[in-house]
């Protein structure tokens, strides 16, 4: 029995850890362009301040979601460009790269906002991140037979060839998408670069909100 205690003590304390290890993951992002917006000087103050306040209301959300252990970030109807348009504005502000948005049409799905947000920033950062500073990372979102897509598509050199695809980014994202009852497939497009797919379920169809 003692070592049964043991064996669930140090679950659960795994546990804890990889929460904190994500969460770590998630606040790099934000933070650093938080820096970066407060130490750049000249250009529009104004839009500074802005792009710090959008910054620091993410990680607000972010940390009370995870300090309520998700409560309060329950799958509801989600406007899924407006969440795109946001995590591609945050991913923005730090990199070197170009990122475009095509989603001329509100589509909305079911999905849990923060965690949705969260599994954006990841596949973001990792994109951002093969694509190197003079690469392009393109967002999409459509809708299909199969439900709302968030697709991010990065033209760097592809799956397995660069070491900045985090276990840790990607593992946070399966978990996240989950969460939204969503699927998420990563792989190496034709013409080279890595696409990632986030598929959630259309609010047509009720029966995943409940």
């Amino acid at each position: 029995m003692a070592a049964q205690i043991q064996d669930y003590q140090r679950s659960v304390a795994g546990g804890e850890m990889d929460t904190v290890r994500a969460l770590l993951h998630d606040l790099r992002q934000p933070l650093a362009a938080i820096l970066l917006l407060s130490g750049t000087e000249g250009g529009d103050v104004g839009r500074k301040m802005d792009g710090i306040a959008g910054q620091a209301r993410w990680l607000a959300d972010l940390v009370e979601v995870v300090l309520g252990e998700a409560h309060g970030d329950e799958v509801v109807d989600t406007d899924v460009v407006q969440v795109a348009a946001s995590a591609v504005d945050r991913a923005q502000a730090t990199a070197a790269c170009v990122i475009t948005l095509d989603a001329d049409t509100p589509l909305r799905a079911w999905a849990r906002p923060v965690a949705l947000s969260r599994a954006l920033a990841c596949v973001l950062d990792n994109a951002v991140r093969a694509a190197g500073d003079d690469g392009h990372v393109a967002v999409a979102v459509h809708a299909d037979a199969a439900g709302v897509h968030v697709t991010v598509r990065d033209d760097g050199p592809g799956l397995g060839r660069i070491s900045s695809r985090t276990s840790l980014g990607l593992t946070t994202t399966r978990a996240m998408v989950a969460a939204c009852h969503g699927s998420f497939r990563i792989s190496t497009a034709e013409e080279g670069g890595v696409v990632a797919d986030i598929t959630l379920a259309g609010t047509a169809i009720r029966s995943v909100a409940s």
